[in-house]
C-alpha cells in the first residue's frame, strides 16, 4: 500500500534525530501516532566514566520534540503538558541534508505562565539567539502567545565524541537550571535563575505568589532553625550565636504579629533548640 513521502521523511528525521541523541543519552519513544503526548522522545544524558572499563552514569533527563524545520508549531492542545511536565523541554530541528539535529530550549515556559498564567493558545518558535528581555510575544493576540525558544546547540554525525562532551556538558547545565526553575514555578516560589553563571535572577509576584509567599517564608525559617540545631551538635566552630538571635527575633515578631498555621513547623524545630541554646549561652 503507498503513503505519502511526507509521512516517511518525516519518519526519517525522527530517526536521524534518535540516533545523535543517543550519541549522549538514553532514548525512550513513548509514543505512537495514535498516542502523541506532545514529546517524540524522552533522554536521559549519560557521562561516560574514566574508569577502567568506562562506565556509562545517568544525569539529568529531558523532553523533546522533533521537526523538520524553524517554522513556529502550534501547541495549543499540549499547554497543560508542559505545565506538568517535570523535566525541561526541547525542540530539535532536523536537517536531513547536513545529517544535523539542532537543539532549541523552551526553559523560559515556566516564568511565562508565572506571569500571564497559561495560555488556551500557544505557539513554541525555534529562535537562534536568546533574548531574555523579550522571550515570547503575542500576550494579547487572538492568535494566541508564541515563546520563542532559543538555541543551544547543534549535533552532526561527522562529530567525534571529543567534539560531542563541551555541547553535552552545556546542554547538562541548562538542565540542571531549567529543572530547578520547574521546581519553583510548581511550588509557587517565584525565584527564577536566567543565566548561566546564577548572576541573573527575577522574582514574580502577582495572584500565585501572594497566596504562598508567607508560608514559603516559613519553611526556610524553620529549616533555619534545624540548621542551626545541626551546627551546634556537630560542627559548632560554625555555628553564631548573633545570627541565631537575629532569625529568633524575626520568628517571635511573627508568631506575635502575623500566626500561621505552617509556622507550626518553625516554632517546633525553635523549641527543640532554644532550650539547648539556653543552657550553652547562659548570658545571652
Amino acid at each position: 500500500m503507498s503513503h505519502l513521502y511526507t509521512v516517511r521523511s518525516g519518519w526519517e528525521g525522527e530517526r536521524l534525530a534518535e540516533y545523535l541523541l543517543s550519541r549522549f543519552s538514553f532514548v525512550a519513544q513513548p509514543t505512537t501516532i495514535a498516542d502523541d503526548v506532545g514529546s517524540d522522545f524522552y533522554c536521559t544524558i549519560f557521562d561516560i566514566t574514566s574508569t577502567v572499563p568506562p562506565i556509562v552514569e545517568p544525569r539529568i533527563s529531558f523532553a523533546i520534540q522533533v521537526k523538520s524545520n524553524h517554522d513556529r508549531i502550534e501547541f495549543h492542545n499540549k499547554v497543560h503538558y508542559l505545565h506538568n511536565l517535570e523535566i525541561p523541554f526541547f525542540l530539535g530541528v532536523v536537517n536531513q541534508a547536513k545529517a544535523e539535529l539542532g537543539i532549541y530550549s523552551a526553559e523560559r515556559f515556566p516564568m511565562m505562565t508565572a506571569v500571564f498564567g497559561l495560555r488556551e493558545k500557544l505557539w513554541l518558535r525555534p529562535v537562534e539567539e536568546d533574548d531574555p528581555k523579550r522571550y515570547c510575544d503575542g500576550e494579547t493576540d487572538s492568535d494566541g502567545v508564541t515563546l520563542d525558544c532559543y538555541h543551544v546547540c547543534t549535533f552532526s554525525t561527522t562529530e567525534e565524541r571529543k567534539d560531542i562532551r563541551p555541547k553535552v556538558e552545556k546542554l547538562l547545565a541548562l538542565c540542571q537550571r531549567a529543572t530547578a526553575n520547574i521546581r519553583s514555578r510548581r511550588s509557587e516560589e517565584h525565584i527564577y535563575q536566567w543565566d548561566e553563571k546564577a548572576t541573573a535572577f527575577s522574582i514574580v509576584a502577582g495572584v500565585g505568589s501572594s497566596q504562598y509567599f508567607r508560608d514559603n517564608i516559613y519553611k526556610r525559617l524553620a529549616e533555619a532553625f534545624y540548621n542551626f540545631e545541626f551546627l551546634l551538635n556537630n560542627q559548632p566552630q560554625n555555628f553564631n550565636l548573633a545570627e541565631f538571635e537575629i532569625y529568633e527575633k524575626f520568628y517571635l515578631a511573627l508568631v506575635t504579629a502575623y500566626g500561621r498555621p505552617m509556622l507550626g513547623l518553625a516554632r517546633d524545630m525553635y523549641l527543640r533548640i532554644k532550650p539547648v541554646i539556653d543552657q550553652r549561652f547562659p548570658t545571652s
